[in-house]
């Protein structure tokens, strides 16, 4: 219902886009206040607030609050280079928010590739050739079009220099030949040609292995083809259509992420509950925290947004970031990194709370090296621990 049923999640805030016409910036401020945030605190809440794992994880959980100073360091950087006078004095930070950015969707692409490889270890195709085509496909299908998308959407066109969208590939004039069509495309077509034609190979690979097993008589895995058939369709479309060129990126990421939200949050519950199961006393007792709040998932839902959400998102509708919120002028005096000095802040803020949750979900998922997590996954048999 939620790994792979939740896409209908993405498709939704797409109607919602398409059909509605509502204020996108406005859907954009619910969503991340009751999903995307509380899916930050789902990582929280399985290690900090988790008093056996904090202790066995000790060591990430503190060196892995660095990750916050990548903000502050670029803006110091940047003005170092102003003030020796370096015409690229803003590129330090300018990578910092691109580079923010960019790893927010290779993570939405890791969590998929993660729960691919869960359905791959419960069917035991662990390390098998069809593994390791799923794996190109799935990376192949939603890194290789996301390209094509950058190179055509205006808003990441204006940070190199063109703001303009380019739409989709133009009709081929009357008598033009095709070689005389494919030299007259811009580059940003040409882009897009090539990562049509790596998609289109990726595809063939995958479906022709799918028909020589059916041809061996050999077993086809639905519940994985179900889940890439629900994955690659949302990001093969948000990505090559030209329906969302036009528009702000927070709506893409809406799109792309809320998918990612509903499974990360559904995943984490279900992990609790294996984790926290039987008398609850014992399990406050050994666990702290996150074995109280976990309970039920109402209650889990309530506290992620009053300790995360709310603060987080208040201060920065206090300081006038958030358009919807907006009652004045940004906080600040305005700075040389184009924002006034609390937004300023703000991102820096926010940005490292996005890092830190990608560090963090880099080390804390590893099935394959960690058995209590397999047994909270009910991937193998729990031993007794009392």
């Amino acid at each position: 219902m939620f790994l792979i049923g939740s896409v209908l999640a993405g498709w939704a805030i797409f109607g919602v886009y398409m059909l509605l016409g509502w204020n996108m910036v406005l859907v954009w401020f619910i969503w991340v206040i009751v999903l995307d945030t509380p899916h930050f605190f789902a990582t929280y809440s399985r290690t900090y607030l988790d008093r056996e794992a904090r202790q066995q994880m000790k060591p990430l959980l503190i060196v892995s609050l660095g990750i916050f100073l990548v903000g502050p360091l670029s803006a110091i950087l940047a003005y170092t280079l102003h003030a020796m006078g370096a015409e690229f004095w803003r590129t330090p930070w300018w990578l910092f928010l691109v580079g923010v950015s960019l790893w927010a969707y290779w993570h939405v692409t890791r969590q998929h590739y993660g729960i691919l490889r869960l359905y791959h270890r419960k069917s035991n195709e662990w390390g098998t050739i069809d593994a390791k085509i799923d794996s190109w496909v799935l990376y192949g299908c939603l890194l290789v079009p996301f390209l094509a998308f950058l190179a055509r959407h205006k808003g990441s066109r204006r940070r190199v220099g063109p703001s303009e969208s380019v739409p989709w590939l133009p009709e081929r004039e009357v008598g033009q030949s095709w070689l005389g069509y494919i030299l007259d495309l811009r580059w940003e077509h040409h882009v897009v040609l090539m990562m049509l034609l790596v998609v289109g190979a990726l595809l063939a690979v995958f479906f022709a292995r799918q028909i020589q097993k059916i041809a061996l008589g050999e077993k086809i895995l639905l519940p994985k083809i179900l889940f890439l058939s629900a994955v690659l369709p949302l990001h093969l479309y948000m990505c090559y259509s030209q329906h969302l060129l036009g528009v702000g990126l927070l709506t893409f990421t809406m799109i792309v992420t809320i998918y990612h939200d509903c499974q990360y949050l559904a995943i984490v519950w279900f992990y609790n509950e294996k984790r926290y199961e039987g008398d609850p006393q014992k399990a406050e007792k050994r666990f702290g925290l996150a074995a109280k709040i976990s309970r039920n998932f109402i209650l889990y839902l309530v506290f992620a947004i009053a300790a995360i959400s709310l603060p987080i998102w208040g201060l920065g509708c206090l300081i006038n970031r958030i358009p919807v919120c907006r009652t004045g002028d940004p906080w600040g005096e305005a700075t040389l990194l184009g924002s006034d000095s609390w937004i300023v802040f703000y991102i820096m803020l926010t940005a490292g709370f996005q890092m830190h949750h990608y560090i963090l979900d880099q080390y804390i998922w590893r099935p394959s090296k960690d058995k209590k997590l397999r047994e909270d996954l009910s991937m193998e048999e729990a031993k007794d621990t009392a």
